[in-house]
């Protein structure tokens, strides 16, 4: 099973002056800027989930620690330079998730499903290892059928 998750990105204007280029690299980097903050949305098989990214190693510590709670449709997706067995605790968590770990070739290797905050300082680590990590609502692994060795797609 192959899940998609397609990221849409707008295509920009040709701008011949180059003041214009200035104003627009300006406005584009405040945009993007605002577009990460605000998060992204994927989509895994038919279902659209609203992704926060964190890349980067402030954001990957902070995680969904402190949030009250994840909509159904809401994660965060952890994005790593190289492929480790990295670990995931539930520090600061409210509400218990799904961890979803993904190799290189973008096929889950792991999960740990309904990992509840009761269980920190306990660390929860792939056999395997992982470049990106999925965090969605606890359930959302078996409500959506997923298995160990399906892969998603970046569009």
């Amino acid at each position: 099973m192959a899940l998609q998750i397609i990221v849409t990105r707008t295509k920009g204007w040709r701008i011949i002056s180059y003041s214009a280029i200035g104003v627009f690299l300006v406005l584009g980097t405040a945009l993007l800027r605002t577009a990460k903050q605000s998060g992204t949305h994927f989509f895994l098989g038919e279902n659209q989930v609203f992704v926060t990214i964190a890349d980067t190693p402030a954001a990957r510590e902070r995680g969904l620690g402190g949030r009250e709670r994840l909509e159904e449709n809401e994660g965060m997706l952890f994005v790593f330079q190289s492929p480790e067995p990295y670990g995931f605790w539930m520090k600061d968590m409210n509400f218990p998730i799904d961890i979803i770990w993904f190799d290189s070739n973008k096929r889950i290797v792991e999960v740990k499903e309904r990992a509840d905050p009761l269980s920190y300082p306990e660390i929860f680590t792939p056999n395997a290892s992982a470049k990106f990590v999925l965090e969605v609502p606890a359930g959302y692994f078996s409500e959506h059928h997923l298995r160990v060795g399906d892969s998603f797609e970046i569009r």
